[in-house]
């Protein structure tokens, strides 16, 4: 017969084992404490510094005067006079047009070349493209045409190129001299595909300097949606051909 003997000091409550068990449990999986990064050596991003010590902005990179077109094509200016006009709007459109005017008459005082200079330098230029397309057009029709012949033709040109393009300069702002540019350069580059369609003499091709020179000042001086407009019109005349001769 088996005697079983049991220990009273063995006997521990149940509730007590499991709060020691708990205990134990909790101090073997109990983790790390956190560390706090260091602030001081967080780096906060900010803009730029230039070399004056103040802050730099991307913003500051565009010229005032490409700001202004950017704000004028956007169109905020006509929704504030839309708003201001039914009664919906404020007079913060009129104040924004006005610090535009502020600082389009603030850059024009600024800058380093006046009109009548600028007028100049884009002459040179078209004067050296009209001699380019003269000499081309010579060479062309195997016509020999010396140095001194073409630079004489581009002095007789210049006084005409020169008033084109001070006048156009100095009015390039008005919606009626925009109209103007535009209607001529589709003109001069329609004219030009003829010319060359349908009239490849010599004495009908001597107008192509001027009209290829008229062509790229018009669309050079013009906004990017006109210059696309004068491109468009001038490949559908091409395409189309409404000149040609049905055989």
């Amino acid at each position: 017969m088996v005697t079983i003997i049991e220990d009273e000091t063995d006997n521990v409550p149940l509730a007590h084992s499991l709060q020691e068990l708990t205990t134990e449990s909790t101090r073997a999986e109990a983790a790390p404490p956190l560390e706090y990064p260091n602030v001081s050596r967080i780096v906060r991003a900010g803009p730029k510094l230039g070399a004056d010590g103040k802050p730099h902005y991307l913003i500051d990179d565009i010229p005032d005067n490409e700001k202004q077109r950017l704000i004028r094509e956007s169109g905020l200016l006509k929704k504030y006079a839309k708003d201001k006009s039914h009664g919906t709007g404020s007079d913060h459109g009129s104040d924004v047009e006005d610090e535009l005017q502020e600082l389009q008459e603030e850059y024009d005082r600024a800058s380093d070349i006046p009109l009548w200079m600028d007028a100049i330098i884009y002459t040179v230029g078209l004067a050296a493209v009209y001699g380019l397309f003269e000499a081309l057009v010579n060479q062309q029709y195997s016509v020999e045409v010396t140095v001194m012949e073409v630079i004489q033709r581009m002095a007789k040109v210049a006084p005409a190129l020169y008033a084109i393009v001070y006048g156009t300069l100095r009015f390039r702002k008005t919606r009626v001299v925009n109209l103007v540019m535009l209607v001529a350069a589709c003109v001069s580059g329609c004219y030009f595909v003829h010319l060359n369609l349908h009239s490849p003499r010599l004495g009908i091709m001597r107008r192509a300097p001027g009209l290829v020179t008229m062509w790229i000042y018009f669309t050079f001086l013009m906004d990017v949606r006109p210059a696309v407009i004068n491109a468009v019109v001038v490949a559908l005349f091409w395409l189309i051909d409404p000149f040609k001769q049905v055989i």
